[in-house]
C-alpha cells in the first residue's frame, strides 16, 4: 500500500503555527534532517509519516505536549477546502457531515470516517475516524485532526448541541483540563474509538446557505479529485506490493512486476507515467517506505534490514537511507527511540 498522505494545506497551516510560536525553518530542518517543502508531491500531497515527524519536532522545539491540539485548533478552515464548501452549500447538517464521511481522504488519505446515528439510545450521533490497527498515526496527528474539525464546526455545534465531546483511544494525562481548554470541548482519553459525539438532532438542522446547484457541482468536483487519488492508490499499491514482496530476493525488474500484474511492460510504464512516477522511483520508494517499518524494529540489525531491502551490501543501504532521511539509519533509530 502506498504511503498515506495529508493535503498540502495541513502542512502550510502547521508550519505557519510553528513559525508564529517562535520555531524557525532551520531548527525544524535540523531536527528532521530534511526540508518539508522538498517532499510535497506534484499533486499537492505530503507524506503522513513526515507530517508526524514535523509535529514531533515542533513539540520538542516548543516543549508543547499538546502541539497537535494547539496547531489543529489554530488551523483555519482552508485545508477543508472542497469539503468545507460542500458543507456550506448542503441542505442540512446531515448532508454536510456526509461530505466529511465521503471525502475525508482529501484531507488525510488514511483510514475512513464513519457516522453512527444510534448512540446512547439514539440521542447522540458519533463521527468516528476508523484507522487501520497496524498503521495507527501518532497521538499528535489524531489530536490535530479532531481539534481542527471541531474548531471549524464549533459555531454550529455551539448553536444546536448541548452534548458535544471528543474521544481518543490513546492514553493521556489524568487531568484532561488543558486539552479541553485548547479544543473547548470535553475530552475523554482511553475510549474505544477516536470520535466526536454530538446531539443527534443536529443532523436534521438546516444549513445557513443551502444551494443544491452549487452543492451538486462541488460534489462532482470532489468525486473527480477523490477518483484521481484512488486511481493513483490502486496503481501505486499494486506495483509497490509486488516490489516489496520480492526485495528480499533482489530488486525485481519492470518486466517481472508487469507479468505478475498481467500487464505488458509498456502498459505498466504508461500507467506509472500517468501518476507522475516511473519504475525506478517506485523501487526506491518501496525501499524507503519499508525501511521505516524495519528501522522501527529494534530487534533487527542493520545488516538484516539491508538484506530485506535487497541491497548488495550494508554500505549501499546506509548511503540510500541518508539520502532519504538526511541521516544514517543508526542515528535515525536513536532519534525515534528518544521521541517515543
Amino acid at each position: 500500500m502506498r504511503t498515506p498522505t495529508v493535503c498540502r494545506e495541513y502542512l502550510d497551516n502547521l508550519l505557519e503555527y510553528l513559525y508564529a510560536q517562535g520555531a524557525t525553518p532551520r531548527q525544524l530542518q535540523g531536527l528532521m534532517r530534511l526540508d518539508p517543502q522538498d517532499h510535497i508531491s506534484e499533486q499537492g500531497r505530503f507524506p503522513l509519516r513526515l507530517f508526524e515527524m514535523l509535529l514531533d519536532a515542533g513539540s520538542q522545539l516548543l516543549n508543547d505536549y499538546y502541539l497537535g491540539a494547539h496547531a489543529g485548533a489554530h488551523c483555519s478552515s482552508q485545508p477543508w477546502g472542497m469539503v468545507n464548501y460542500l458543507g456550506m452549500s448542503a441542505s442540512s447538517n446531515r448532508e454536510a457531515v456526509s461530505a466529511v464521511v465521503n471525502y475525508s481522504r482529501l484531507l488525510i488519505d488514511h483510514g475512513d470516517v464513519e457516522l453512527s446515528e444510534e448512540v446512547n439510545d439514539q440521542r447522540a450521533a458519533r463521527l468516528t475516524w476508523v484507522l487501520p490497527p497496524r498503521q495507527l498515526p501518532s497521538r499528535q496527528v489524531i489530536e490535530f485532526f479532531f481539534s481542527n474539525w471541531y474548531r471549524v464546526n464549533k459555531p454550529l455545534l455551539d448553536r444546536w448541541c448541548s452534548k458535544r465531546e471528543i474521544h481518543f483511544t490513546h492514553d493521556g494525562p489524568a487531568d484532561s483540563g488543558e486539552i479541553e481548554r485548547i479544543i473547548e470541548a470535553p475530552v475523554h482519553y482511553g475510549s474505544h474509538c477516536n470520535a466526536v459525539e454530538f446531539d443527534r438532532h443536529f443532523l436534521d438542522r438546516p444549513t445557513k446557505f443551502p444551494h443544491s446547484g452549487i452543492h451538486k457541482s462541488l460534489e462532482q468536483a470532489a468525486q473527480a479529485e477523490l477518483s484521481n487519488l484512488q486511481f493513483e492508490d490502486r496503481i501505486i499499491r499494486d506495483v509497490k506490493e509486488c516490489i516489496m514482496n520480492q526485495l528480499a530476493s533482489g530488486v525485481p525488474k519492470l518486466e517481472e512486476v508487469a507479468a505478475n500484474l498481467r500487464l505488458t511492460p509498456r502498459t505498466l510504464q504508461r500507467r506509472l507515467n500517468n501518476t507522475n512516477t516511473n519504475f525506478k522511483y517506485m523501487v526506491d520508494d518501496a525501499r524507503k517506505e519499508r525501511s521505516i517499518r524495519l528501522i522501527s524494529d529494534s530487534a533487527l540489525g542493520l545488516p538484516d534490514i539491508s538484506a530485506e531491502l535487497g541491497f548488495s551490501d550494508q554500505s549501499a543501504f546506509q548511503k540510500a537511507f541518508k539520502r532519504w532521511y538526511g541521516q544514517a539509519p543508526g542515528r535515525y533509530r536513536l532519534m525515534l527511540q528518544t521521541v517515543n
